[in-house]
């Protein structure tokens, strides 16, 4: 039955560091705000800001349009990258436009207090490599600002490989729960849809995405998704697990049934 699996990438396969200490439930003081004084830093050594004071102002600018353009990206399910929201910062504190090359080396600061903490799941390694021992195809599909950044972090997990696509929505410039994400990974596979399984954490990104499409959708629970209490009565998933463990457990009597 089972042929391929589609993979969300956060709080999926991949989370911040349990033993990271923070305040809040989405580590934003310890990964939002730190990054983006690593960027302010950054962008001073460039020569882009000046005074200690523009820097301040630049990094409560950089997180309000993070946060903006964050919330019109979920509306219109169009992806704005981290480089579009640095580029608007900027602009709005009236620093004269940078080229591709310094956006790109500055995104990369900016995400590195997130990467120094991501590790992944216990059992997820696990998981991908039973799926690949079937001969399932596995697929990576992953709302985030920067491609790049998601490239890094699943090369140095040892994730890299296992995916083929390796599809995320600031490379194609839609966020699940758009059809077209989707597509981006089953147009290279061109199989039936119910012989898809798409993994995520997110009932709305994930399960009511794959659900419209007719994939076998599964709700992987084990770190709690803010925005799932506004879809549990009516996004319903085919199955769900709160572990990997959990999950290969619920996998393998599809896989199994493979041909």
């Amino acid at each position: 039955m089972l042929r391929a699996v589609i993979f969300d990438y956060g709080n999926t396969l991949i989370g911040i560091d349990p033993s990271t200490p923070s305040r809040r439930t989405d580590y934003a003081d310890v990964v939002a705000r730190p990054g983006a004084e690593r960027l302010a830093s950054h962008l001073a050594e460039r020569g882009l800001l000046d005074a200690r004071a523009e820097q301040m102002r630049f990094i409560g600018l950089y997180l309000k349009t993070r946060e903006k353009n964050r919330l019109a990206a979920e509306v219109a399910g169009d992806e704005i990258t981290a480089e579009a929201s640095l580029a608007e910062a900027l602009a709005e504190v009236g620093t004269p436009p940078a080229g591709s090359a310094l956006l790109h080396e500055a995104i990369s600061v900016y995400f590195t207090a997130e990467e120094e903490r991501i590790v992944a799941l216990d059992g997820a390694m696990e998981t991908l490599e039973m799926l690949r021992a079937t001969g399932v195809r596995i697929g990576l599909l992953s709302n985030a600002t920067d491609g790049r950044y998601v490239e890094r972090v699943a090369s140095r997990l040892g994730m890299r490989p296992f995916f083929d696509p390796f599809v995320v929505s600031a490379d194609i410039g839609v966020r699940k729960p758009r059809a077209e994400a989707f597509h981006a990974v089953l147009d290279r596979w061109a199989l039936p849809a119910e012989d898809v399984a798409m993994v995520g954490d997110s009932l709305y990104h994930d399960v009511a995405g794959a659900n419209r499409l007719g994939l076998y959708s599964v709700h992987f629970t084990q770190i709690a998704n803010p925005g799932d209490p506004a879809y549990r009565d009516h996004v319903a998933p085919r199955a769900a697990a709160s572990s990997p463990a959990a999950l290969r457990a619920a996998m393998t009597p599809l896989l199994n049934a493979a041909p």
